[in-house]
């Protein structure tokens, strides 16, 4: 029978075993960590290897990729942040655009948890933290001040890793890349599929040569399996005769594939891609499956059109302009007022105000603020909230109640054509406007989607003062780009003179 002395000394002997096994692998991999990944399934087609090996060899610093859903960048970026923390001994950062897309990294790296370096892990509600022997640990939080505020280096070299940062709001991602300050050295990879047409990710993308960032982007088909179809007959085998299958099969074969998935060494069902292509509206495709930025197609409002009309420094003010207010009423979500008056054709933006649980009388004050600058009581509100309606009426107000249910096509309509022929202004300090009116898009059966719309729906309401003097000629619904003509235009001309 072993003695407890004896039991301890061969305790310690497996333990020396182990720490000696330990150092034999990081010696072993900490020049070359790719194929101590792929032992896990990591899969690295030629971009991704590209990336990998560029940031882990620290000549990249700052990296952004700009790729599609299932193109690997979670698994790729969890992976090099396992390398710089086994085998350089790094802090690794990882902010996700949620909790779950934290916890998906940390799964990647809690594959390889049977590696002794990773001796402990710890959920807790705002982080995942994975700790190393040497004091370094990895940490994954949702994008939130409270969650990222305890991601600090100490000094320690420190991978930041921001994962779907377009679904990031601006001052998440600030907070974030504070993080690096005190890490000797930093590296930091933003990361995204192209979601959202504004907002900080779309901002890097076009300027990452300005902010000293490094691009990566590849597609469904730069990481899918090894495609053997003929491409002359790519979707004709799978979908038939359709009358429309030739040009579906050009555009598929010529514009998305380019033959790439030929040379096919990933992870993605080419099937699946082709199915994806043929049940998907286009800019869905082009958005999950490519990887590129959203082209405004679904969008409610041009959005060209809608930049260049928020391109001004100023709106001066026209005390005997043609002046109202439009309304979205909202107490736990947000309240937006729209201040508005009309110079001849041109409809103008002068103020915007947003009020999140604030009490009606503040509000109240505002109006009666705004009332006075521009000589209006004119208010033009959503007829959901009729106690608040009915308050500013008792204030003096002229309410007139907008029902949405019946007027939003016809107020996006007429929003649409007075941005179309550039008969809106507004000043760019109104930047929430801005995006609001950008980001307002349609979902895949037409509707206009409810969310982050309080400004727009503030202006739709405000129109109803355009369709009132009209007579209700603007009554056709969303195609009216399509239906309206020089009977509409003269009508227009006339309430343009109008005093």
């Amino acid at each position: 029978m072993r003695t407890k002395k004896k039991l301890k000394r061969e305790a310690l002997e497996q333990l020396k075993e182990e720490l000696l096994r330990r150092d034999r692998i990081v010696e072993q991999y900490k020049n070359k960590p790719l194929p101590f990944l792929r032992k896990f399934g990591y899969s690295f087609p030629d971009k991704a290897e590209q990336f990998f090996n560029d940031i882990y060899s620290e000549k990249v610093k700052r990296a952004v990729i700009k790729t599609c859903r299932g193109g690997g960048k979670t698994m790729l970026a969890a992976g090099l942040g396992l390398a710089f923390f086994l085998f350089k001994k790094w802090n690794v950062g990882i902010v996700a655009g949620s909790k779950e897309q934290g916890l998906r990294s940390i799964e990647y790296v809690q594959d390889i948890t049977g590696e002794p370096e990773i001796v402990d892990y710890i959920p807790d509600e705002t982080k995942t933290l994975v700790k190393g022997r040497w004091g370094n640990w990895i940490k994954a939080s949702p994008a939130s001040t409270k969650a990222i505020r305890g991601l600090h280096a100490r000094g320690r070299g420190m991978l930041l890793i921001m994962d779907e940062e377009a679904e990031m709001e601006e001052a998440i991602v600030r907070s974030a890349l504070k993080i690096v300050k005190d890490a000797k050295p930093a590296i930091i990879i933003r990361l995204s599929t192209f979601h959202k047409i504004m907002g900080t990710f779309a901002d890097l993308v076009d300027n990452h040569k300005k902010y000293g960032y490094e691009m990566y982007e590849w597609d469904s088909f730069d990481v899918a399996e090894k495609c053997t179809d003929n491409c002359d007959e790519c979707l004709k085998k799978y979908y038939g005769t359709r009358a429309d299958i030739k040009k579906l099969e050009n555009d598929f074969v010529n514009t998305y594939c380019q033959k790439k998935a030929k040379l096919g060494c990933g992870w993605l069902s080419i099937p699946e891609i082709r199915q994806a292509f043929i049940e998907s509206p286009k800019e869905w495709f082009e958005v999950e499956d490519m990887g590129w930025r959203p082209s405004g197609e679904g969008s409610v409002l041009p959005i060209d059109k809608v930049k260049k009309a928020f391109d001004n420094d100023c709106i001066e003010i026209i005390p005997s302009a043609d002046s109202w207010f439009g309304i979205d009423w909202g107490f736990k979500g947000m309240t937006a007022i729209a201040s508005l008056q009309r110079d001849g054709k041109e409809v103008q933006l002068v103020d915007a105000e947003k009020f999140i649980e604030v009490n009606l009388p503040l509000i109240i004050e505002y109006l009666k603020g705004q009332s006075e600058i521009l000589k209006t009581k004119k208010v033009y509100a959503d007829s959901s909230h009729p106690f608040e309606n009915s308050q500013l009426k008792s204030e003096g107000f002229d309410v007139e109640e907008v029902a949405f249910g019946s007027y939003k096509e016809t107020g996006a309509g007429w929003l649409r054509y007075i941005f179309e022929r550039e008969l809106f202004k507004a000043p760019r300090h109104l930047a929430e406007v801005l995006k609001q009116c950008i980001n307002w898009r349609r979902d895949k059966n037409g509707k206009i989607v409810k969310k982050d719309d309080h400004y727009p729906d503030a202006l739709l309401a405000g129109t109803k003062h355009l369709e009132d003097a009209q007579g209700g000629i603007m009554r056709i619904g969303p195609n009216i780009l399509a239906k309206t003509g020089s009977g509409f235009m003269e009508c227009w001309n006339k309430l343009s003179r109008r005093e």
